[in-house]
């Protein structure tokens, strides 16, 4: 009987078609004259434009929803004696989100109408101050490098006026304020970004209030999805791990919140007992990178010091002591009592995330950058654990604060032959 069909020969041809296809696709990508990369990017771009809203209304939910279930939790309590009927549960579930959206939009009309102004001041009084500003960091450059090259004659008079020649004040101020005056022209030219900006945003805290209303709905159906899509045991432990590292970011997203404000809290009432007249504006600053691990201490801290040497040199050193033993307090107690090991990576990949964060993504990068780190690490920990398992190695992981050093060499001395 023929074959209509023979089966090495298609394998053969589909093989054949691949190959001209990926060859074509590879000179088209590296072609200078027929590269349509640039078109994909573009229609990459308008997607993410139209999905952006949704997107942001999903990560607006999802930050929003451990403070809606406070409120469940007390008003379940409350309104929820005896049986809990479908109908009870969504008016209670509608009371809650109106709280939370109460509270975060209360915030912002407060902080607008009470500490809005004196921020402003605070900035204002910086820029008009300029060329003052100017004048006293100069003098105080110059008696800096006077001191040192009356104090430590051993280091050659040409270093230290090559080394306080680079320090140009003034290209410095210039800078700032050509920045100042950028950032200000683009508000103004930009109203119609700023106005689509408005409307995005209120389309993305619209999606998140029906998100979190049916949140359960969007489980059960990824639950179904992946169930669907795997095999049993793998499903389960995929939901396994995004139930973990679902806790874990909202340990960290909400304990780091709550850790940088008060810290921020506590920097305004020091620097306001020491009469400090940009309190507002230095706590912000502090408590605002704070929120970065490791470096935003320090990264805070330096300009609250430079702003504060516009006052004078005593002042900003003040400034430096107080913000260090906050520091210090913060690392040392607050920190750990409020985060505990919420991430649970050492401080080596810690400072290794920040760094290539804030080298990809800037400011942003140097947040997200410690949740996603971990979250990578989970993973390959998982892969990792199963593949030794189904290879029947028994090779548990080691932690950093359970190493135990061997006082015995790792060599034997070997003895020479006679």
């Amino acid at each position: 009987m023929r074959k209509f069909l023979d089966l090495k020969y298609f394998k053969i041809s589909i093989y054949s078609i691949l190959v001209v296809a990926c060859s074509i696709l590879v000179y088209r990508i590296s072609s200078s004259t027929d590269n349509f990369m640039p078109k994909i990017f573009e229609i990459l771009v308008q997607i993410r434009a139209i999905f952006s809203s949704v997107a942001a209304g999903f990560i607006i939910a999802y930050l929003m929803n451990p403070s809606m279930n406070f409120f469940e939790r007390h008003l379940c309590k409350v309104f929820g004696a005896g049986s809990m009927t479908a109908k009870k549960s969504k008016r209670i579930r509608r009371f809650s989100i109106g709280l939370v959206y109460l509270i975060f939009f209360g915030a912002i009309y407060l902080f607008i109408i009470f500490l809005g102004p004196q921020l402003v001041e605070n900035i204002s009084f910086v820029i008009k101050n300029v060329q003052a500003n100017i004048n006293t960091i100069t003098l105080f450059v110059n008696d800096v490098e006077g001191y040192i090259a009356v104090n430590f004659p051993i280091i050659p008079k040409d270093v230290i006026n090559d080394a306080f020649n680079i320090i140009d004040i003034n290209s410095i101020f210039d800078f700032i304020i050509e920045g100042l005056n950028t950032i200000t022209k683009t508000l103004i030219s930009s109203t119609v970004t700023l106005l689509k900006l408005f409307l995005d945003g209120i389309i993305s805290f619209m999606v998140a209030m029906y998100v979190l209303s049916q949140k359960e709905t969007f489980v059960n159906g990824g639950k179904r999805f992946v169930y669907a899509s795997f095999k049993k045991e793998t499903a389960q432990r995929i939901i396994d791990l995004v139930r973990e590292a679902h806790f874990m970011m909202i340990r960290f997203f909400v304990g780091k919140s709550l850790d940088s404000f008060i810290i921020g809290v506590i920097c305004f009432v020091g620097l306001w007992l020491m009469k400090n007249p940009y309190a507002l504006l230095l706590s912000l600053i502090v408590g605002i990178f704070n929120m970065i691990p490791y470096f935003g201490p320090f990264i805070g801290g330096i300009p609250a010091i430079l702003i504060t040497l516009f006052e004078g040199f005593l002042p900003a050193l003040m400034v430096a002591i107080f913000i260090l033993l906050l520091q210090q307090f913060d690392g040392l107690y607050l920190g750990p009592k409020i985060l505990g090991d919420s991430l649970g990576i050492t401080p080596f990949w810690i400072i290794a995330s920040v760094t290539i964060g804030g080298k990809l993504y800037g400011a942003v990068g140097m947040f997200i950058a410690c949740p996603i780190i971990a979250l990578m690490i989970l993973i390959c920990n998982r892969w990792i654990e199963k593949r030794l398992k189904d290879n029947k190695v028994y090779l548990p992981k080691l932690e950093a604060d359970k190493i135990i050093l061997d006082p015995t060499p790792p060599y034997k001395t070997l003895e020479l032959k006679k």
